[in-house]
């Protein structure tokens, strides 16, 4: 069964309170009730047909959040497209990977980012999205054969191992609905509570848990589309908001941001995910909000792998490993620390067009995760990765893809990239004597169009 399947026999229940209540930039409100989402989604789902999207059709999207990116994303699962969403942050080095990789039918974007994308719609259908409306932008003249993908795969998400180059992980249908109700285990909420969403949906973290896990289970999205603590805390007031789901990192600014007077006495509960939540800060953030939080911990081929519950957690842990899933830590030191390799069958057990990188990370059925934890007292606690990767602010860095766009820089002959403290570095090796100063402001502006704007190092030092 397609998990659009189930989200639509939810939505069929639901009574007269709203799925979403999207807030706009004039400080406006958009209310979106069930019953109509039911109609945007088929709506959708019959201009993307006729826009020639067909079954087993790969579609990467650039959208931001709003009810219109669940509508797009719904429609395209539940007519048997494959959606591909993309990180908008993404510039030319990540996206010719993708689009060389996954090679997509068809496009889906807002309007202003067509000049970042032009270069890759050659032959593809693409839709744009302007003030809310949707429209054919370009036709496909040479329609391509659908590609050979199982039906029980739902979407592909890109990801990163330490290749230097993202992989396409191919999520099963099953891996959303098992990575929601296990959530859900964790949270507990009830039906008719006000979920306000922060994180953008395009990572597999919100996806389920802010996507999946309200729809599935009868709780209102409140779409945010700001970070600033100030308005934040005027939405949690306003809109009554009982649960957040977002990356540490959020809950630290808020922390810093935090004033007495501010109502906050319908928050109930904070889920963490995406990156590192230290001891310290998981103490003091309870503490001054008075309120449960629960950090986990998960992967874009399986989220989550772990994650604490209500009246059970436990500072600096990211919880048991959740049920259903089989779980070794590998190679273990004297400390107890090894990787975490984890089997489900419900989870990604490959990835697009990479044969190499499936057989390195799948085992026999085991996906070795590339990161290295240890349990205690049945909880699992994270160390560090294994693999050559990062997390800033809940985004993934593939140090060798920074290295590699660094390299690009005419002149440059060898770069060393690091992490340490929270900050991205760089050692550069030029082949001739420059002004540095000047040539820094030159390869950060140059890096700006190669590359996220979140992989530039902050510091950089010629060696």
């Amino acid at each position: 069964m397609k998990i659009t399947d189930i989200v639509f026999q939810s939505l069929n229940t639901w009574g007269d309170h709203p799925a979403y209540i999207e807030l706009l930039s004039d400080n406006s409100a958009v209310y979106t009730s069930a019953e109509k989402l039911m109609e945007q989604i088929n709506d959708m789902g019959k201009f993307l047909k006729k826009s020639g999207i067909q079954n087993n059709y790969l579609v990467a999207f650039f959208l931001r959040n709003s009810v219109d990116f669940v509508s797009v994303f719904l429609s395209l699962m539940d007519i048997g497209a494959k959606p591909v969403p993309v990180n908008l942050a993404y510039r030319k080095i990540e996206l010719d990977e993708i689009f060389s990789n996954a090679d997509p039918h068809a496009v889906i974007a807002e309007q202003e980012f067509l000049p970042l994308i032009a270069p890759y719609l050659k032959n593809k259908i693409v839709i744009l999205r302007s003030n809310g409306k949707f429209k054919l932008h370009q036709a496909s003249k040479n329609q391509s054969d659908p590609a050979d993908i199982e039906e029980r795969i739902a979407s592909i998400n890109y990801t990163y191992r330490g290749y230097g180059y993202p992989l396409g992980a191919m999520v099963p249908h099953a891996q959303y609905l098992m990575g929601a109700e296990v959530l859900v285990k964790g949270l507990k909420p009830v039906p008719g509570e006000n979920m306000l969403v922060i994180l953008p949906f395009y990572y597999i973290f919100p996806l389920i848990g802010c996507l999946f896990v309200p729809l599935l289970y009868q709780m209102t999205s409140v779409l945010s589309q700001t970070v600033n603590p100030l308005k934040l805390f005027d939405y949690i007031r306003k809109y009554r908001i009982n649960s957040i789901t977002a990356v540490p990192e959020i809950y630290e600014l808020l922390f810093n941001c935090r004033e007495e007077s501010v109502d906050l006495s319908s928050l109930n509960v904070f889920v963490s995910g995406g990156s590192r939540l230290t001891k310290e800060n998981y103490q003091k953030i309870i503490q001054a909000f008075d309120i449960e939080l629960l950090h986990g911990y998960g992967l874009t081929e399986f989220t989550p792998v772990s994650r604490n519950i209500r009246k059970q957690a436990k500072a600096g842990t990211i919880g048991p490993f959740c049920d259903g899933i089989q779980y070794q830590i590998s190679c273990s030191d004297h400390n107890g620390y090894g990787e975490i390799v984890i089997k489900n069958s419900n989870m990604t057990n490959s990835y697009y067009k990479r044969t190499k990188e499936t057989q390195d990370a799948f085992k026999g059925g085991w996906f070795k995760t590339g990161d290295i934890g240890k349990m205690e007292n049945d909880h699992l606690i994270f160390l560090k990765e294994k693999k050559n990767t990062r997390k800033l602010k809940g985004n993934m860095i593939d140090l060798q893809e920074v290295r590699k766009a660094i390299l690009m820089y005419p002149g440059i002959k060898d770069a060393m990239i690091d992490f340490a403290d929270n900050t991205l570095s760089a050692g550069i090796m030029m082949d001739t004597e420059k002004d540095m100063k000047d040539e820094y402001i030159k390869i950060k502006q140059f890096l700006s169009e190669t590359i996220a704007a979140y992989k530039i190092p902050k510091l950089m030092n010629q060696i």
